[in-house]
Order: structure tokens, then sequence, then C-alpha cells
């Protein structure tokens, strides 16, 4: 449910009117003038935008690209005239602009002509850009301080190299705005009707350094988490985390955090009862974990970290393994896996899914739609109400940008991106809140009063903390029950007869009001309840007359008149039976 997750954005993030926020959200560029073109280029419109601190750029293309990626590769470039002045740079390819920085997304290096010379990285020139991964729409910020965007006005083209066209014809001309970042922080509180607290966090590995250690502490002890899906663990032990978590966020009463690990690099912590898991899908790690009594039923919870990087043979594995957990899932709801849950259960997926290149995974992990069924089973409708499940657009916590992950080296060819998420069955939980912790941006009055550092952040981890404030979702507890006997169909043992008691006289997993065991047309539960025969025996008193014969020609269903059998199915075995008795003396 994209349109309920965008409305949360807006209420979470408290923004003001006119902002743009990196998001992967494109709504806020919905009143700015678009330059557009309907003669078949590769680029159908684009808009800049900016405040005192960021140039803004968004762009529509005709077809899915990955914009600094291999797997679907395109030959653009960024034309930048950062001073709308042709007597500065360069006439770049003959477009007649005065060029002072060009991106050229497919060599990911940005090349400056004013102010020096040659070629930087793209965090050199303070890029960023969302989302990660291969689409038909984007939008990119660029620092105009790293970028020395001088002004007052710039002018920006979009260049194909391979047609060797730009757009628009002259470029985007943009006036800067000088107004502040209109961004209110948001608030670490719980918002009323949070059950749990659930955080997503890839360690890095750097969880038994004490440097690293003392980051972790304070950002932990600022968010408070309830359930954490922990990645890139394997390198420190259950108990180990558990020591730290007992010190860091000691339970009141003095409990003991939770910890189970996969085989991966994987584990959960949870303040309540860790019920089960499941170690067997590739690099996630599913777990059923009690959270709040008011659920009603524990939650799934998924920590997951997904194969990493570029490539056709990481694309493949992580569109795998995105097929394999919704297999999982899949059996999971229908009761056909090794785990069976129960209607409206819960269901959160997150951690770092290290989403770059194609859009395939995280596609597939909203919608259900599995790429192998030959090796993972058919499509089906993840959530409770059969729609998608939902992913949700978290921000930084003092910032408008989404990304969760960046390198703490400036010369690192990647630009910072949206690598962690968190995903949930909108149904059954709502999103009350959620965050990305990045304490970079926070000024010093707000780091004091979270009890936390600047530089706590990178400290901790390459990858910020992800966090969401769970609440009970609208369908929670509302199953169908088909035959109205007060057992909803996902845990009645017999869906069209109503058996309020469950009887299953030899737990074979049907109930005996529509089960017929030995076959002699009388259900298992008129044999053992009406007629005092023997279920498993046909011919009870083995006088050569079938049970059902002596003893009944009618149906026990009213909702299935005709069906002598008792098997909801009128059927010529109905017939058979009535003609075994036709010409019977009684």
């Amino acid at each position: 449910m994209k349109t309920l997750s965008s409305v949360l954005l807006m209420l979470f993030t408290l923004t003001v009117s006119g902002q743009i926020q990196l998001d992967n959200q494109f709504e806020d560029w919905g009143d700015i003038p678009h330059s557009t073109d309907t003669d078949g280029g590769p680029f159908v419109a684009s808009a800049l935008s900016s405040n005192e601190e960021w140039l803004y750029l968004h762009v529509e293309m005709g077809e899915a690209v990955a914009l600094d990626e291999d797997i679907l590769p395109n030959d653009f470039r960024i034309l930048m005239d950062l001073d709308d002045d042709t007597n500065t740079g360069v006439d770049y390819a003959g477009q007649g602009l005065g060029v002072d920085l060009l991106i050229n997304l497919a060599t990911r290096q940005a090349i400056r002509y004013t102010n020096g010379s040659g070629i930087e990285s793209f965090n050199e020139v303070g890029m960023r850009a969302a989302p990660t991964y291969s689409g038909k729409e984007f939008e990119i910020a660029f620092s105009r301080d790293l970028a020395q965007v001088v002004g007052p006005t710039v002018r920006v083209m979009w260049y194909d190299n391979a047609s060797q066209t730009g757009f628009p014809l002259a470029g985007m001309s943009h006036s800067l705005s000088e107004a502040p970042v209109p961004f209110l922080p948001l608030s670490f509180a719980r918002p009323e009707g949070t059950l749990d607290r659930v955080a997503f966090w890839n360690m890095n590995g750097r969880m038994d350094q004490p440097s690293a250690q003392q980051a972790m502490k304070r950002i932990l002890q600022a968010v408070g988490p309830d359930i954490l899906a922990l990645s890139e663990v394997a390198d420190v032990s259950p108990a180990f985390v558990q020591s730290l978590l007992n010190n860091w966020l000691p339970i009141e009463g003095g409990g003991s955090w939770n910890i189970v690990e996969d085989d991966w690099d994987l584990m959960i912590a949870a303040k309540g009862e860790i019920v089960s898991s499941f170690s067997s899908v590739t690099r996630q790690f599913p777990a059923l974990v009690q959270g709040h009594p008011d659920w009603g039923a524990p939650l799934l919870v998924t920590s997951s970290h997904l194969k990493c990087c570029g490539g056709a043979s990481n694309e493949a594995q992580r569109q795998a393994e995105a097929d394999e957990y919704m297999g999982f899932l899949r059996d999971a709801i229908a009761g056909e896996g090794e785990l069976s849950i129960p209607w409206n259960t819960p269901v959160v997926y997150g951690g770092d899914l290290n989403m770059v290149g194609l859009e395939a995974p995280i596609y597939t992990l909203l919608t259900g739609d599995i790429s192998n069924e030959t090796a993972h089973g058919p499509d089906f409708s993840p959530d409770w109400d059969a729609t998608e499940l939902t992913e949700h657009p978290l921000m930084q916590t003092d910032h408008p940008f989404d990304f969760t992950w960046m390198s703490d080296n400036i010369n690192s060819e990647w630009m910072p991106g949206k690598l962690d998420y968190l995903i949930t069955s909108d149904a059954s939980i709502d999103l009350k809140a959620g965050f990305v912790v990045r304490t970079a941006d926070m000024s010093p009055s707000r780091l004091i009063e979270l009890g936390l550092q600047a530089d706590d952040a990178l400290d901790a981890s390459d990858h910020f903390i992800v966090v969401g404030d769970l609440g009970l979702g609208n369908m929670l507890g509302s199953a169908p029950d088909s035959d109205e006997d007060g057992v909803d169909d996902f845990a009645d043992n017999c869906t069209y007869a109503e058996n309020p008691d469950q009887g299953d006289f030899n737990s074979d997993g049907v109930g005996d009001a529509c089960s017929d065991s030995d076959g002699d047309g009388l259900s298992d539960a008129l044999e053992i309840n009406v007629y005092g025969t023997n279920p498993l025996a046909s011919d009870s008193d083995q006088d050569g007359f079938d049970d059902g014969l002596e003893l009944c020609i009618c149906s026990s269903l009213d909702l299935c008149p005709g069906d002598l059998t008792n098997d909801a199915v009128v059927s010529v075995a109905d017939l058979l039976l009535l003609l075994g008795l036709f010409g019977a003396t009684c």
C-alpha cells in the first residue's frame, strides 16, 4: 500500500512546503515546472530545484536504467554550467554551455573544468541519488559547497553520448534559492499506539571493537529498541551480543535479552521470547518473536543481508534470495512449509538488502511476484488483505535524505545510498513512525539532548540504524469464518461444516465433521457422536452392509443437499450409494 506509506512519510518528516526530499518518492516535484520531450529520446522530463545548501535534479527516462551500474548500461552525462556563463568552463560536445562540472554516470566520475581540473569522485562533488537501483525516474542532489555551485543562476543539460544529443536544447536555467533547508528534526519519542520498536542494523563486523562499541551503546540507548535485527555479526557469538545488550539496555525486572543466530552473519535480539527461528532461508533469518501482548500472536521478524554488489552473478543471486524468502513466506501463510503462521501474523522484514543494480529483488519482496517459479513456487499476494507488502520510505532524523550507507572515504567511487530497508504487512501493522539515525547532521543541542556525539553513526558502522515503531493494523484479528463456528478459516480443521470443538479423533489434521476415514458415507463426527459406529470400519457390525447404507442416506450437511457421502461434492458416488439401497425392504 504505497499510498499509505507516502502519507505516513509526510507525517513523520513534518516537512515544510516546497522541500525536496531525496527519498525515491517524487510527489514533491509535482508543482515544479519540467522540461519535457515527446520525440522518443531517452529523456522524457527533467527539472531543477534548490535551497541554500543543495541543488536538486529530477529526471524521467523513457526506458529503465541503472544510473551508475553496468547491469542496464547507459552512456549519459550531466553537463553543469554552475554560473550560467559560457565564458567559463568548456563547450562540451558543442552543446553551447560553459560546462564547469561534468558527471559521467557510466564511469562514476566527475570531471571539473573550472577552479581546478581533473577527475573527482561523486563523493568529492557531494552527489547523492535515489533510488540506488534501476528505474525510469530518479532524483539527484549536489552539495552546493562541494560541487562549487556559483550562481546566481545555473544551467544543466542531460547528454546522451550514444546518440550525441542533449536534453533539453540549451539546457535548463535555474535561479538558485537561498532559502534554508526547511526540515524539522524527527522525534526519537515513541508515538502513541506503539506496541514495539524494531531496529535493523548492519554492524560492519565492529561489535568487538571498543571504539565502535561506545558509539553503538550511545545510539542504542537513544533508540531503545524492543527487537533488534543485526547483520555482519558472524565474528561474535550470541552470548557476546547478549552481554553487551544486557549492559547497554538492561531489561526492567532483571530479565535478559534473548538472542538467536543463523549460519550466515545474522542475529535477532529481543526483549521477549524468541519462539522459533529458521536458518534455512539463504542470507535471510526469519524468527517468531513474542512482542507486546496486544499483538495476540508472535511477530514474524526477518533479518536480512542479501548478496552485495553489481555484476550478473550477484544480481542473479540477490534475485534468487528474494524469491526464496517469498516462497518461504507464501508457504508459512498457507501452512504448507516448515512454519505455519496464523491469520494476520505481523510480518516485519528488513535489513541490508544491498539494493543496487536491478529493481527486481525489491519488487519481488513487495509484490510476491517470484522470478523463478520452477524453483520457488507460484506468485502470491503477500499481505493479509491480498495486497502487496509495504516498504516504508524512512528519512534520516536530521536531514531530508534517505541514504543508510556511506563510505568514510571521500574518494570512494560509490555515492551514499539506501541499502537498508523496513518492510511490513500493513494489514496487521500500522507503522506509527520510523527514521534513520545519522548523527553527522545533528545540531550540538540535539546531540546533547539525545546523549550522542557527531561521529557516532560512522564510528559504529558504515550503515545507519533503521528504526520503526509498530502498532496494530486495521485488519488485525479479522479473519474469515466461512462456517460461522467461531474458528477462523486459517485455524479451522473443517471450514465448510460447523465444528467449534475442532474434533479430530485420529489427529490427521482434518476435522471429524469433514472426514470419512472408512469411506462408508458417514462423516467421522456422525459415527462418533450420533450413531456410535466405528469411524475406522465401514461395516461396524460386519453384516455385509456399509454403515452408510444401513444408517443414513441423507446429507449431514445442509450446505450441500444431495451430498449423501458427506464429502461436500454431489457426484456419482452419491448416486451409487442410493442405487445400492434400491429395492431394499426395511
